[in-house]
C-alpha cells in the first residue's frame, strides 16, 4: 500500500510509478553504464543537462514545507480499549463455566458414592438384624380384631402389638405364602401370647378361634317370644339374647360378659345417637310409647362381629352402629318416597309384611297393606296382635284382638307406632315394590304358609274356610 495519497508526483511533474514499470521498457533514469554524459552523444546538449542547483534546492525546500496525509485512517485508542475489555470478559465467561461443569460433577459423583454407601451399609445392616420370633405354643389368651381391609402386614402389627407373636417380620416371614392366612375375614380372634410366628399362623385360621360371630335372621324381634311347638311353649331368642351369647367367650377359663337386663336398660335409656341409630329413626324412636320396643326393627339381619366381653352400651352400639351403615347405604329413602313413605314407614310396613307372609307372598302382602292404608282401613294383622302379646304364632282369639295396644291394628286404624320386627331384604324389596293389585284381604290357608288373597269380603270368606279346613287356626 502507498504510504502517500498520490496527489503530486514530485519537482519536475513526474507521475511517480513503481521501480521498473517504464511505459517503454527502457530505464527512466539517465544511463551510467557507457561512461559518457546524458545527451544526444554528439556534446551539444550539454548545457541543456546541466543541473540548476538553485532551483533544485528551492524545488525540495518547497515539497518538504507540505503536509503529508496518511492513507490508512490510525484505529483510536478507546476503540482498541473496548474490544479487549470484552475479549477479556470473554475469556472470565468461559472460566466460569468451567469451574461451574467441573463442580457440578464432582458433586455428583459425591452425591453416587454417598447413595451407594448407603444402600450397602442399610443392606448390610438388615443382613445383620436377627427377626425375633417366640417358641412354642403360647401362654395367656388375648382377643385380636382383624379390620376390614387388613392385608398380612398390618395383620402382623396387630399379633406383635398383642404380644402374640415376637415381631411382626417374623409373622410376614411365616405366613407370606399362607393361602388361608391370606382369606382372613375381618373379625375378632381368640390366640394366645408369645406363640412362635408359625403357632400363631395355625391358630388364626382355626375356625374355632374365630369369635364374637353374630347371626340375626329376618323377623326376629328384639325380646325374646314365646312360641307354641309340638312339644310345648318355647322360647324364641330375640337380637339381644343373641347378642349376648356371641359376645360371651371365655378367656383363661373366664366368661365375661353382658346380661339381658343391662342390654334392656341400655335399649330402654340411652340417647339414640349415642347407640348409632340411623338419623331419619332417631324422632320415632325418642317419641315411642314403650320404651322397651323403641329400637325395633331397626337392627337389620345379617351377620355382625361383636366385641367378646364388651359392657352392654359397647355391645348394642357396636351391632346398632353396623346396621346403620348397611341402611345408609341402601336406597330406602329414595324408594320409600316412590309409595309416599318415610324411611321409618316403610321399615314399619316391611316388619308386618315379614310377619305375615311367606317370601313368595310378600309383594301382594304388602299390597294389600299399602292399599288399606291408602283407603285408612285398619290394616286388622294378626301379627301385630301377637307381638302386644310378646309371642310367635297365627292363630288369635276375640280377646286377643281386643287388646288396647297401640300395636293392635284390629283397635286401632293406621301404622303401629314402631316396626314390630326386624324386615329382612325381601320383605323390604316387596314393600317398596308391591304387586300390583286391588286385594284388601288375606289369609294363610295351609301350615306352609300360602295365601289366599280376595279384594271383597265375601271372597274374604271363602278363603277363611279354606283355612279352617286345613286346620291352620288349631292351637
Amino acid at each position: 500500500m502507498d504510504i502517500f495519497d498520490g496527489g503530486e508526483a514530485g519537482a519536475g511533474g513526474r507521475s511517480r510509478r513503481p521501480i521498473g514499470s517504464g511505459s517503454d521498457g527502457s530505464d527512466a533514469g539517465p544511463r551510467h553504464g557507457d561512461g559518457h554524459d546524458v545527451g544526444d552523444g554528439d556534446g551539444d546538449g550539454a548545457s541543456e543537462d546541466v543541473v540548476d542547483l538553485a532551483a533544485l534546492r528551492a524545488a525540495l525546500s518547497k515539497t518538504a514545507s507540505k503536509p503529508q496525509t496518511a492513507t490508512r485512517p490510525v484505529r483510536p485508542a478507546a476503540a482498541d480499549g473496548r474490544r479487549a475489555a470484552r475479549e477479556a470478559a470473554r475469556r472470565r465467561t468461559r472460566r466460569r463455566r468451567r469451574s461451574v461443569t467441573i463442580a457440578l460433577l464432582v458433586l455428583a459423583l459425591i452425591s453416587t458414592g454417598v447413595i451407594v454407601g448407603f444402600v450397602l451399609w442399610r443392606h448390610s445392616a438388615e443382613d445383620d438384624v436377627v427377626v425375633r420370633d417366640f417358641s412354642g405354643t403360647g401362654d395367656r389368651e388375648v382377643v385380636v380384631q382383624i379390620r376390614s381391609g387388613d392385608g398380612l402386614s398390618a395383620i402382623a402389627r396387630t399379633l406383635a402389638g398383642a404380644g402374640v407373636v415376637g415381631s411382626a417380620q417374623a409373622f410376614v416371614d411365616t405366613a407370606s405364602a399362607d393361602a388361608d392366612v391370606a382369606a382372613l375375614k375381618p373379625g375378632y380372634y381368640r390366640l394366645r401370647q408369645h406363640s412362635s410366628a408359625a403357632t400363631a399362623a395355625d391358630q388364626i385360621v382355626d375356625a374355632s378361634n374365630r369369635v364374637g360371630r353374630l347371626r340375626l335372621i329376618p323377623g326376629q324381634q328384639l325380646a325374646d317370644v314365646t312360641a307354641n311347638s309340638a312339644t310345648g311353649p318355647a322360647t324364641v331368642p330375640g337380637y339381644l339374647s343373641e347378642m349376648i351369647k356371641a359376645s360371651c367367650v371365655p378367656l383363661n377359663g373366664v366368661t365375661q360378659c353382658a346380661t339381658i337386663g343391662q342390654l334392656q336398660q341400655v335399649a330402654r335409656t340411652t340417647p339414640p345417637a349415642e347407640l348409632g341409630v340411623v338419623e331419619w329413626a332417631v324422632p320415632a324412636v325418642t317419641q315411642a310409647p314403650e320404651p322397651d320396643k323403641r329400637l325395633e326393627g331397626l337392627i337389620l339381619p345379617g351377620d355382625y362381629d361383636v366385641p367378646p366381653g364388651a359392657d352392654a352400651k359397647t355391645l348394642l352400639a357396636s351391632v346398632m352402629s353396623a346396621s346403620t351403615a348397611r341402611w345408609n347405604s341402601s336406597d330406602i329413602i329414595t324408594a320409600a318416597a316412590g309409595q309416599h313413605l318415610t324411611p321409618y314407614q316403610a321399615a314399619t310396613v316391611a316388619s308386618v309384611v315379614e310377619r305375615e307372609g311367606i317370601t313368595a307372598d310378600m309383594p301382594q302382602v304388602a299390597r294389600v297393606v299399602l292399599n288399606r292404608l291408602a283407603r285408612k282401613m285398619k290394616w286388622e294383622m294378626d301379627a301385630t296382635v301377637n307381638y302386644a302379646l310378646n309371642r310367635a304364632q297365627i292363630a288369635t282369639s276375640e280377646a286377643d284382638r281386643a287388646n288396647p295396644s297401640p300395636y293392635n291394628t284390629y283397635a286401632h286404624a293406621g301404622m303401629p307406632p314402631t316396626p314390630i320386627s326386624s324386615p329382612g331384604a325381601a320383605a323390604l324389596d316387596a314393600t317398596v315394590d308391591p304387586a300390583p293389585g286391588n286385594w284388601l284381604f288375606f289369609v294363610k290357608v295351609n301350615k306352609a304358609g300360602k295365601s289366599c288373597f280376595s279384594a271383597t269380603e265375601a271372597q274374604h270368606r271363602v278363603c277363611v274356610q279354606k283355612a279352617r279346613a286345613a286346620g291352620v287356626f288349631d292351637g
